[in-house]
């Protein structure tokens, strides 16, 4: 087994997070690499909803040509019924394949000089002296800094001696070929349902040439195949045909941890940083791989420390991400409540969306809540 060249960086997993991590620092000529367990592109089960505040962070990078569709209208209903609809007659997020999506972030990587290796698993993590040494079932690779963005059970963190009390939510995904009359009827909207399923909600999202639909929660014990068999139905999906199906884990955000040692950070799932009302998770993996890569940047020019990069994550993300923990569990437990609310008072489910899709903050929704449902001010 071959000990390659020593990497400024290396980053371990190349979904949203991990790339743009490594983008970054190679755009400012930093030595890269980019471990990947599985061949690229992968499938991963993910509603795939690329926000304005996604097309925000990314820059100049273009996703046109992974656009599947552009959502105007959302239907809210509550376990099937009353449907609430909230159109806002323009885009206000877009829809992508993750496989898609990562993939189109790492070729930007390539292209800027990171070296990218898929299939390529990490199976152990070995500090000497100042650096790392990385060990994959085929070679060692050694480097000054290490990113973990290898998902909710990451490796890295492990080894780091971080994320040792993370929660979890779970979802479980179809993809579904239907009819191209149902797939019109489709575009452009998406379905979001919450009351059937305990601490989550279910979703139907408009793909190229299918549907993405899923459910998921934050509560234990709960049969998420069951859940999504009674939701297809319900939504007269029966007939369709299951392309692909798969489940992930999701973590509960909101919570401050220590997101760094002195060589080695974590960032998008890896750190726990996905929203605990909607769980997007997109945003967050990006927003935190840019930040780590401008903490990289100073530490590796001798300007800072590591720490740094917790301080601002605590700062930019964790933020939002307590305040939106605050709301679940307001909304979660009375969502027959909020629903006949929000039939009355749409713009507070116009303001939810424009919260998770960029031009909002959850401030102002939990201020909403507590004014409309004052009875529910102990909770928080």
């Amino acid at each position: 087994m071959a000990i390659d060249l020593k990497f400024d960086v290396i980053v371990v997993g190349a979904g949203p997070g991990g790339a743009f991590t490594a983008y970054n620092l190679a755009k400012n000529d930093y030595q890269v690499l980019l471990l990947e367990k599985e061949s690229l592109p992968r499938y991963k089960s993910c509603g795939g909803a690329v926000s304005l505040k996604v097309k925000e962070i990314i820059g100049d990078i273009d996703l046109n040509n992974i656009i599947e569709d552009e959502v105007t209208k959302v239907v809210f209903t509550h376990n099937f019924q009353q449907p609430i609809d909230i159109d806002f007659y323009k885009p206000f997020t877009y829809m992508a394949m993750r496989d898609k999506f990562d993939n189109f972030l790492v070729e930007k990587a390539k292209k800027a000089g990171v070296k990218v290796i898929d299939g390529s698993q990490v199976i152990d993590l070995v500090k000497y002296d100042n650096q790392y040494r990385v060990k994959t079932e085929q070679e060692i690779f050694t480097t000054k800094y290490i990113v973990g963005a290898d998902g909710v059970k990451s490796l890295v963190a492990k080894k780091l001696g971080l994320m040792n009390d993370l929660e979890y939510g779970v979802a479980y995904e179809k993809e579904l070929k239907v009819s191209e009359e149902r797939l019109v009827m489709q575009r452009g909207i998406i379905h979001l349902d919450y009351g059937m399923i305990a601490d989550g909600y279910g979703w139907i999202f408009p793909k190229g040439h299918h549907l993405s639909v899923g459910v998921g929660t934050f509560k234990d014990g709960i049969s998420l195949k069951e859940k999504l068999d009674v939701y297809i139905k319900e939504e007269g999906l029966s007939d369709s045909q299951a392309i692909k199906a798969k489940g992930h884990l999701l973590p509960i955000g909101g919570d401050k941890r220590q997101l760094n040692t002195e060589f080695g950070l974590v960032v998008g799932d890896a750190a726990g940083l996905v929203d605990p009302l909607s769980g997007e998770g997109i945003f967050y993996a990006l927003k935190s791989g840019l930040l780590a890569s401008q903490v990289l940047d100073s530490v590796l020019s001798e300007r800072g420390s590591l720490n740094e990069y917790t301080e601002l994550v605590n700062q930019q993300i964790l933020t939002e991400l307590k305040k939106a923990k605050l709301v679940s569990k307001i909304f979660f437990p009375f969502t027959k409540v909020a629903h006949k609310l929000f039939s009355k008072k749409e713009w507070i489910l116009k303001q939810l969306i424009k919260i998770i899709y960029g031009e909002e903050s959850y401030d102002d929704l939990y201020s909403s809540f507590k004014a409309e449902l004052p009875f529910l001010r102990f909770r928080s």
